[in-house]
Parts: C-alpha cells; sequence; structure tokens
C-alpha cells in the first residue's frame, strides 16, 4: 500500500503544477481579453469623433504606392529596410556600404553592374530605396543598360575591324589593276541619291500640282456602309492612290473629301500616312464636302451604275470617285449620291475596250482608277490606259484560240484514228487470207527433197 502511495505522489504533484498553470493562462486570458476589449471600444470612440469632426474635409484618394518620392522607411533590420541618412557623414558611411555590397554582389557572380558604370545620378538613386529587394532589381536593370552598351561596342569594334579588311582588300586590288574603278567609294562620277531626298522632290512635285495641275476628289462618305474590313482595305486603297499619284510625272491634286476622323477608315489611313494632317504635308483633307469647295458644273462622278459612257478626259472637270470597296453591299450607292447633289455621272468605257472573262467581276480598286485616269491625262489614249485592269479579269484571246484549235485537233484526232482502225482491220484481213492460202497450198503439195536440192545447186552454181 506505501509503496503504491509513493509511486503516485510524484503524479499527484504534476498534476498539480499543471492544474495551476492552467487557472493562470485562464486568467491571463480573461484579462487579456477585458483589455482588448477595452482598447477596441475606446479605438471606435476616437474614430468616432474623428470622422464626425472632419466629414466636410473628407475626400477620396487613390494612394499609388509606386508614386511616392520619399519612400517610407523602417528601421526593422528583418526587414533588410535602411534607414535615410540625416547628415553628411551617415550618408558617405551608408555609400559605402552600398559600394561594399555591390562588390561582394558582383564578385559572387550575380547580375550586379560593376563600381565604375555605377553613376552618381545612380547612387542617388540608390540610396532612395528602401529594401534591400528594390536596390537589387534596380542592380538588374543597371547590369542590363551595361550589358547591352558592351555589346553595342563590341558589334562597332568587329564592324570597324571588317571595314578596315575590305579597305585593304580594295587597295591590294587598286595595286594589282590599273584599271578605274568605279563606284560610290571610288572615282565615280554619279552621286547618291537618299530616300529622303526623292520624298522632297516628290512632295515638291505635288506643291507645284497643287497649283497647275487638274483636280481630282476621292469621296470618304462611305464608312457606314461597308464592314470593318471593307474599310480596313479602303484605307489601303486610299494610301495607294496618294502613293502612286505622288511617284507619277505629272500628278493630280487630289482631294480626299467627307473625311470623318472618328472613323475606321480614316484612323486606318492616319496609320499608314502618320503626317496627313500636318500643314506642311501636301495632302489636301477636308471634311467638307466637294461641293462646298469645287463649282457643281465642274463635277463629274464617275460611277459604274450610270449609262453615259466617258468619251475623253476634259481637264477643266473635276472627276469624283466613290471611296468604298463593296465585296458585299453591291448597291448604287454612287448613283444615288449623284442624283441626290444633282451632278454630271459618267463611267469608264470597260466594254467597249476589254473583253471581259465569265468568272470575273467588273469592279476595280481605288489606286487602279486613279491609275486610269493618270495615263489618260497624259496618253488621251483608252488602249494605253486600260491596261492598268488586271488581265486575270479580261479574256485571253490567245489562250482562247489555243483552246479551240486543241478541241479541233482533239476530234479530227478522233476521226482519223477511227478510218485507220477501219483502213488497218481490212488490210489485216487481206493478209491473213493470202497466209492462209500458202499454208493451204503448201498442205497439199509433198516435199519432194531431190527437187529442192537440185533448185539449191543451180543457184549456188549461177
Amino acid at each position: 500500500m506505501l509503496r503504491t502511495l509513493f509511486r503516485l505522489a510524484p503524479a499527484h504533484s504534476v498534476l498539480r503544477q499543471h492544474f495551476q498553470l492552467s487557472q493562470c493562462t485562464n486568467k491571463l486570458l480573461s484579462a487579456c481579453s477585458l483589455t482588448t476589449s477595452a482598447v477596441s471600444r475606446n479605438c471606435t470612440k476616437i474614430a468616432e469623433t474623428k470622422t464626425v469632426e472632419n466629414a466636410d474635409q473628407i475626400t477620396k484618394t487613390h494612394n499609388n504606392p509606386f508614386a511616392k518620392t520619399k519612400p517610407s522607411y523602417d528601421t526593422d533590420e528583418a526587414t533588410n529596410k535602411i534607414p535615410p541618412p540625416t547628415g553628411e557623414e551617415e550618408r558617405a558611411k551608408l555609400l559605402k556600404v552600398l559600394q561594399l555590397e555591390v562588390d561582394i554582389a558582383h564578385q559572387e557572380g550575380k547580375r550586379v553592374p560593376t563600381l565604375e558604370s555605377i553613376t552618381e545620378e545612380n547612387w542617388l538613386h540608390i540610396l532612395t530605396l528602401p529594401s534591400k529587394s528594390a536596390r537589387f532589381k534596380y542592380y538588374g536593370y543597371l547590369w542590363q543598360v551595361e550589358v547591352k552598351r558592351q555589346a553595342k561596342e563590341r558589334k562597332k569594334e568587329e564592324r570597324a575591324v571588317q571595314v578596315l579588311e575590305r579597305k585593304e582588300e580594295l587597295r591590294k586590288q587598286r595595286e594589282e589593276t590599273d584599271h578605274i574603278i568605279y563606284g560610290l567609294g571610288h572615282t565615280s562620277f554619279f552621286l547618291r541619291i537618299y530616300d529622303s531626298t526623292i520624298n522632297n522632290f516628290q512632295n515638291n512635285r505635288l506643291t507645284r500640282a497643287m497649283q497647275f495641275s487638274p483636280k481630282i476628289v476621292l469621296d470618304c462618305s462611305y464608312d457606314q456602309n461597308m464592314t470593318r474590313r471593307e474599310a480596313l482595305n479602303a484605307a489601303k486603297q486610299l494610301m495607294l492612290c496618294f502613293a502612286e499619284n505622288r511617284a507619277h510625272d505629272d500628278p493630280f491634286d487630289m482631294h480626299y473629301c467627307n473625311v470623318n476622323l472618328e472613323s475606321v477608315c480614316s484612323k486606318a489611313l492616319k496609320r499608314y500616312i502618320p503626317t496627313m494632317l500636318n500643314p506642311e504635308f501636301p495632302m489636301n483633307v477636308h471634311e467638307k464636302c466637294f461641293t462646298e469647295l469645287f463649282p457643281k458644273e465642274n463635277l463629274v462622278y464617275l460611277t459604274p451604275h450610270c449609262r453615259t459612257d466617258l468619251e475623253a478626259y476634259n481637264p477643266d472637270s473635276v472627276y469624283i470617285i466613290g471611296a468604298m470597296v463593296d465585296t458585299v453591299n453591291n448597291e448604287p450607292l454612287s448613283l444615288a449620291k449623284a442624283k441626290r447633289l444633282g451632278i454630271r455621272m459618267a463611267r469608264l468605257p470597260l466594254d467597249r475596250y476589254l473583253q471581259w472573262g465569265s468568272g470575273s467581276g467588273k469592279s476595280l480598286t481605288l489606286n487602279q482608277m486613279v491609275n486610269i485616269l493618270l495615263d489618260l491625262k497624259t496618253t488621251k489614249d483608252w488602249a494605253q490606259a486600260l491596261k492598268h485592269v488586271p488581265r486575270r479579269k479580261l479574256l485571253d484571246m490567245e489562250s482562247e484560240g489555243q483552246q479551240q484549235k486543241r478541241l479541233l485537233e482533239k476530234r479530227a484526232n478522233r476521226l482519223n484514228f477511227n478510218l485507220n482502225d477501219v483502213l488497218d482491220e481490212k488490210r489485216n484481213k487481206g493478209r491473213e487470207e493470202q497466209r492462209q492460202k500458202i499454208r493451204t497450198h503448201m498442205k497439199n503439195t509433198p516435199f519432194d527433197v531431190d527437187a529442192w536440192g537440185a533448185k539449191k545447186k543451180n543457184r549456188n552454181s549461177n
């Protein structure tokens, strides 16, 4: 009995200690809960009073943490944040620490720039960074800049070496041959013409065309009648119209009328020609209608839906082309607009000078129309001007004649083949009958060996 009591004694003391500890923890938890509830009540009272006092001054503001000029510093060492330097001595010490940090990271092989490549402005920015992660991100950016600069210098040195080698080879060739070597780098009398020079020349030619050349109008009022894809295609064709008109020897004074700058077509055209709205650029873009810019008696609307053909080009007339791609909607919109405005109408005499194919449409693109009018203005010849119509749309007379010839030859060959077969059958029958006669004759007459030998002996003696 005593032994069992002695065995249970230490366990009882341990249980008693655990019980005391649990009582203490319960008291502490209750005290903490009371204090936290009191603090929360005081905080809510203070917040309520502040909200009541500053209710009129409250404004919704958006705090961008990346837009802070002076970041909030923290002295906690666990977050690797460095407090801002207050004096020159602290700033110098901190700068030495950061330089040592960069040097150690560079020796460890991290993506950190060398100390020589970091400028004073970079160090000033590094001193404002609050944490180690921010500093190393900026080190990585400086490392990328340094690597790109080194690669650029290396390529420059390689190009310089190649230029020296090429010059040395040319010098050796000149020493070996006494003949004059023509080219831009040698004794050539030709000058190099740059693209900027060609652009300035063509723009100057357009400026001269604005003063003296005939007018042509591209009506850009059909945006609501086209799909997005058709509008983008129309913008590309308008850009080609300007480019091909500018490249011509005698260009038109081209005007883009009824332009809505917010439409899909106009925005796409602005991407193709970014300088189209600049005042010094030779391109006429109008938001007004062409009836407000030119006299109505000189306007001629070119539409394929009318019945009157354009007989000859008149330089006093202002020809209007509807800037519309009608792959889906083939309604006579340009005809209706010309009738509504009371303008003369005409169409190109395509059926008179061309033979269209069976599976192709007669619609032409805007740049093809401009090219036809340009050549018609200079040559006065419809056959020469209509060469801009794609050959795939026309009926090729040579290929058509060859196809007809092949068909006739095929039929003739069939007839000849049948007649030959008939003649061959008759000849074969006659030959077979003759062979059968010879065979039957040889079968009926016995073979005489003495007569055959005498005939052979007489043949040899002769």
